[in-house]
């Protein structure tokens, strides 16, 4: 009897495996392997995010990675693989911003935020192409260079021309001013740690008591200062 008993388990311990075996063997991977991303811009991309919003101020919308397809499209009367073609030339593109008009969210101008990424061969014909793209479907596009502070003024200059209302509105690409104003600079900054604007401050003692520094505006929270190199 004991023997019929041991046989039985062993059995069903073998039927077990088997069962366990077959559904490994069928598991569907994961429907959805995806998963949040922390933020939505890099440091850089966040700092002057936020200089061109001061810049813009209530005279438009700011809009961010906006894919280059929901702005322009290939010219209708092409054929069907020609059409795909274009299409899929700009299908994963974005701009780094787009200007809109508040009242109707139409395209004002499009800005591209140049860091030392964009200095690769691969990434200049990149960059050529969305020129020609955007010439080519009159979207006026912004050369910017990352800096590590931007001046407000210089900013509203680059893009007086495409906001509602200037009179000289136009499709033409107008670079950014390099030769200091005879006007206030008014300069924006944001903290690398926490991403909060940063401030000038004058030290109040210490060896360093009257030189200008930058604070976080988020002190206490963050403490990160910085020296204001000349």
């Amino acid at each position: 009897m004991s023997w019929v008993v041991i046989a039985l388990v062993i059995v069903a311990i073998f039927a077990i495996v088997l069962i366990k075996l077959s559904q490994k063997k069928g598991a569907k991977p994961t429907e959805f392997p995806y998963k949040k991303l922390d933020v939505l811009f890099s440091p850089a991309e966040r700092s002057f995010l936020g200089a061109l919003n001061q810049a813009v101020g209530s005279n438009a919308q700011v809009f961010g990675k906006v894919r280059v397809a929901d702005v322009i499209a290939p010219k209708k009367g092409m054929s069907r693989s020609d059409w795909q073609k274009a299409f899929n030339k700009i299908s994963g593109k974005h701009f780094d911003y787009l200007l809109c008009n508040k009242n109707d969210l139409s395209v004002l101008c499009a800005i591209e935020l140049n860091d030392s990424s964009h200095n690769s061969k691969k990434r200049k014909g990149r960059d050529k192409f969305l020129e020609g793209a955007c010439q080519s479907a009159n979207v006026p596009l912004i050369q910017v260079s990352a800096k590590a502070t931007y001046n407000i003024h210089e900013i509203q200059q680059s893009i007086a021309g495409y906001l509602p209302g200037s009179q000289s509105q136009n499709t033409k690409k107008e670079p950014i001013i390099s030769s200091a104003e005879q006007q206030p600079q008014e300069v924006y900054k944001i903290c690398p740690k926490c991403s909060s604007a940063m401030v000038k401050k004058t030290a109040k003692k210490g060896k360093n008591i009257g030189n200008e520094f930058w604070a976080c505006s988020a002190f206490p929270k963050c403490r990160h200062i910085e020296a204001i190199k000349e």
